[in-house]
Formats: C-alpha cells, sequence, structure tokens
C-alpha cells in the first residue's frame, strides 16, 4: 500500500471522481442560467388569471395549462439564447452557450422538448 494520491489524482487536485459533483452543480448551475428558472415563478399567474376571467374553477386543465405554460415559456428561453449565440458571443461572452458551458445542441435540443412537452400539455389541458 502507499501513501500517495489516488490513482488519477494530482497532489493538490481532486481525483476526476471527486471532482464529478462539482462539475455537475456547475452544469446545473449553467443550465438554470440558460433557463432563467427564478422567473418561471411568473408563469403559473397568467394561466389562474385566465382561468379567473373565464369563471373557470382552477382544476386539471388549470395545472395542465400552467405545465404546458411553463414548458413553453422554458422552450423560449433555450431558444432565444440559441439563436442569440453569435451576439452573446460578442456582447455577453459570460452567457451559458458562448462561455461553453451548454452545448448549442444540447440548447436546441432542450427548446424542441420544451415545445413538445408544452404543446403536449395544452391538447390535455382541452379547450376551456
Amino acid at each position: 500500500m502507499t501513501g500517495g494520491p489516488p490513482q488519477g489524482a494530482t497532489p493538490g487536485r481532486p481525483s476526476p471522481a471527486e471532482a464529478r459533483p462539482t462539475a455537475t452543480r456547475s452544469s446545473l448551475r449553467a443550465w438554470a442560467e440558460l433557463l432563467r428558472l427564478p422567473a418561471l415563478f411568473t408563469v403559473p399567474g397568467d394561466a389562474l388569471a385566465g382561468a379567473a376571467a373565464a369563471g373557470a374553477r382552477p382544476g386539471r386543465g388549470t395545472l395542465l395549462a400552467i405545465g404546458s405554460s411553463l414548458c413553453l415559456y422554458e422552450a423560449g428561453m433555450a431558444l432565444n439564447d440559441w439563436a442569440d449565440r453569435d451576439e452573446d458571443a460578442v456582447d455577453r461572452p459570460h452567457r451559458p452557450i458562448p462561455s461553453g458551458r451548454v452545448r448549442p445542441a444540447a440548447a436546441l435540443t432542450a427548446a424542441g422538448a420544451f415545445t413538445a412537452a408544452g404543446l403536449g400539455l395544452a391538447f390535455r389541458a382541452g379547450r376551456t
């Protein structure tokens, strides 16, 4: 048995296994920034106000509409940053895509997935 660092580690640096939680947190932070997660709290109010304006009591359809709105909002956030990635590289290089923390293809894939989920939830919510 040796007293040296674990295999794959460099003295003074974490091993690859020790570095993973930090990399995961960093990745989650980048996605939270891309999707502007704190702004999501403003979205449900629109569906609730719409239900109230229509005289409907909030129920299953309202919850599905809220879910749809959340997904479509996130799709817009990801798609906006994907579309603006060249401009952001010059004006806002700290943003997740130009900084390399989120790949452009991943942002576009997320936008497509959120759009599909949002449309599916809207369909399930019904017309009211």
